[in-house]
Protein backbone atom coordinates (compact mmCIF):
# COMPACT_ATOMS: atom_id res chain seq x y z
CA UNK A 1 0.00 0.00 0.00
CA UNK A 2 1.23 3.44 -1.15
CA UNK A 3 0.84 6.73 1.31
CA UNK A 4 -0.56 9.54 -0.87
CA UNK A 5 0.78 12.55 -0.15
CA UNK A 6 -1.50 15.39 0.05
CA UNK A 7 -0.84 18.24 -2.28
CA UNK A 8 -2.90 21.47 -2.57
CA UNK A 9 -4.24 22.96 -5.15
CA UNK A 10 -3.36 25.60 -7.22
CA UNK A 11 -6.17 28.17 -5.62
CA UNK A 12 -4.97 27.39 -2.18
CA UNK A 13 -1.63 27.99 -2.89
CA UNK A 14 -2.46 31.48 -4.93
CA UNK A 15 -4.68 32.65 -1.94
CA UNK A 16 -1.98 31.37 0.24
CA UNK A 17 0.75 33.32 -1.43
CA UNK A 18 -1.06 36.37 -1.65
CA UNK A 19 -2.35 36.77 1.69
CA UNK A 20 0.71 36.08 3.46
CA UNK A 21 2.43 39.22 0.40
CA UNK A 22 -0.73 41.29 0.99
CA UNK A 23 -1.17 40.50 4.64
CA UNK A 24 -4.69 39.81 4.56
CA UNK A 25 -6.99 38.61 7.29
CA UNK A 26 -10.50 37.21 6.58
CA UNK A 27 -12.15 40.66 6.76
CA UNK A 28 -9.40 41.85 4.18
CA UNK A 29 -10.47 38.90 1.58
CA UNK A 30 -13.59 40.13 2.41
CA UNK A 31 -13.70 43.45 1.64
CA UNK A 32 -12.13 42.20 -1.75
CA UNK A 33 -14.54 40.11 -2.79
CA UNK A 34 -16.81 43.08 -1.68
CA UNK A 35 -14.80 45.34 -3.90
CA UNK A 36 -15.09 43.15 -6.73
CA UNK A 37 -19.08 42.45 -6.73
CA UNK A 38 -19.20 46.45 -6.35
CA UNK A 39 -17.37 47.32 -8.87
CA UNK A 40 -18.95 44.98 -11.47
CA UNK A 41 -22.50 46.28 -10.38
CA UNK A 42 -21.40 49.59 -11.26
CA UNK A 43 -20.13 48.52 -14.93
CA UNK A 44 -23.68 47.04 -15.31
CA UNK A 45 -25.63 50.22 -14.41
CA UNK A 46 -23.61 52.26 -16.35
CA UNK A 47 -23.91 50.25 -19.59
CA UNK A 48 -27.78 49.33 -18.78
CA UNK A 49 -27.85 53.49 -18.36
CA UNK A 50 -26.17 53.66 -21.80
CA UNK A 51 -28.18 51.43 -23.43
CA UNK A 52 -31.43 52.87 -22.03
CA UNK A 53 -30.38 56.43 -22.90
CA UNK A 54 -30.00 54.94 -26.84
CA UNK A 55 -33.11 53.83 -26.86
CA UNK A 56 -34.66 56.97 -26.00
CA UNK A 57 -33.01 58.54 -28.71
CA UNK A 58 -34.31 55.62 -31.15
CA UNK A 59 -37.59 56.38 -30.40
CA UNK A 60 -37.15 60.10 -30.62
CA UNK A 61 -35.54 59.79 -33.65
CA UNK A 62 -38.17 57.30 -35.65
CA UNK A 63 -40.88 59.82 -33.83
CA UNK A 64 -39.21 62.75 -35.91
CA UNK A 65 -38.99 60.57 -39.12
CA UNK A 66 -42.47 59.40 -39.31
CA UNK A 67 -43.48 63.82 -38.79
CA UNK A 68 -41.22 64.29 -41.57
CA UNK A 69 -42.44 61.85 -43.51
CA UNK A 70 -45.67 63.29 -43.00
CA UNK A 71 -45.02 66.72 -44.10
CA UNK A 72 -43.43 65.44 -47.06
CA UNK A 73 -46.54 63.54 -47.98
CA UNK A 74 -48.57 66.81 -47.44
CA UNK A 75 -46.16 68.69 -49.38
CA UNK A 76 -45.95 66.26 -52.00
CA UNK A 77 -49.97 66.83 -52.19
CA UNK A 78 -49.64 70.34 -52.46
CA UNK A 79 -47.50 70.51 -55.12
CA UNK A 80 -49.79 68.79 -57.28
CA UNK A 81 -53.07 70.24 -56.05
CA UNK A 82 -50.74 73.61 -56.86
CA UNK A 83 -50.09 72.74 -60.56
CA UNK A 84 -53.75 71.35 -60.96
CA UNK A 85 -55.07 73.50 -64.44
CA UNK A 86 -57.68 74.39 -62.31
CA UNK A 87 -55.73 76.31 -59.60
CA UNK A 88 -53.61 77.68 -61.96
CA UNK A 89 -56.49 78.98 -63.63
CA UNK A 90 -57.95 80.36 -60.54
CA UNK A 91 -54.73 81.94 -59.01
CA UNK A 92 -54.58 83.62 -62.81
CA UNK A 93 -57.67 85.28 -62.43
CA UNK A 94 -56.96 86.13 -58.49
CA UNK A 95 -53.79 88.25 -59.93
CA UNK A 96 -55.84 90.25 -62.98
CA UNK A 97 -54.52 87.68 -65.93
CA UNK A 98 -57.12 86.61 -68.34
CA UNK A 99 -57.46 84.42 -71.23
CA UNK A 100 -56.81 85.67 -74.62
CA UNK A 101 -58.19 84.21 -77.53
CA UNK A 102 -55.64 83.04 -79.92
CA UNK A 103 -54.07 85.38 -82.47
CA UNK A 104 -53.83 85.08 -86.18
CA UNK A 105 -50.02 85.33 -87.23
CA UNK A 106 -48.99 86.92 -90.58
CA UNK A 107 -48.77 84.78 -93.61
CA UNK A 108 -45.43 85.39 -94.75
CA UNK A 109 -44.53 85.70 -98.71
CA UNK A 110 -42.89 82.85 -100.34
CA UNK A 111 -39.33 82.61 -100.42
CA UNK A 112 -37.57 81.52 -103.88
CA UNK A 113 -35.17 78.84 -102.85
CA UNK A 114 -34.91 76.09 -105.47
CA UNK A 115 -35.00 72.99 -103.74
CA UNK A 116 -34.62 70.90 -106.89
CA UNK A 117 -30.95 72.46 -107.24
CA UNK A 118 -28.38 70.20 -106.67
CA UNK A 119 -25.94 70.68 -103.58
CA UNK A 120 -23.35 72.50 -104.36
CA UNK A 121 -24.60 73.92 -107.70
CA UNK A 122 -23.55 77.48 -108.92
CA UNK A 123 -25.66 80.12 -107.03
CA UNK A 124 -28.74 81.12 -109.87
CA UNK A 125 -27.89 84.74 -110.22
CA UNK A 126 -24.72 84.98 -112.36
CA UNK A 127 -23.94 88.00 -111.85
CA UNK A 128 -20.18 88.49 -111.27
CA UNK A 129 -19.18 89.21 -107.45
CA UNK A 130 -18.12 92.82 -108.23
CA UNK A 131 -21.36 93.66 -109.84
CA UNK A 132 -23.55 92.37 -106.80
CA UNK A 133 -21.17 94.39 -104.06
CA UNK A 134 -21.82 97.56 -105.95
CA UNK A 135 -24.93 97.34 -106.54
CA UNK A 136 -25.56 96.37 -102.65
CA UNK A 137 -23.49 99.93 -102.05
CA UNK A 138 -25.70 102.06 -104.72
CA UNK A 139 -28.84 100.45 -103.52
CA UNK A 140 -27.68 101.32 -99.53
CA UNK A 141 -27.24 104.82 -101.49
CA UNK A 142 -29.99 105.20 -102.29
CA UNK A 143 -29.25 104.66 -106.06
CA UNK A 144 -31.91 102.80 -107.99
CA UNK A 145 -31.44 100.03 -110.24
CA UNK A 146 -32.79 101.42 -113.13
CA UNK A 147 -29.61 104.19 -112.94
CA UNK A 148 -27.51 101.39 -113.23
CA UNK A 149 -29.01 99.35 -115.75
CA UNK A 150 -28.39 102.71 -117.78
CA UNK A 151 -24.54 102.77 -117.70
CA UNK A 152 -24.54 99.17 -119.32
Amino acid sequence: MRRRRRTRGFVQVASATASERLRLNSFGHAYLAMGLVLGAILIYLALAAEVTQASYQIAQLQDQQRQLLAEQDQLRYQEVTLHAPAQVEQQAAQTGMQRVPPTNYVSSAPVAIDLQAPVGAPPTDSTPLWERAVAALTNKLGVSRDAMAATH
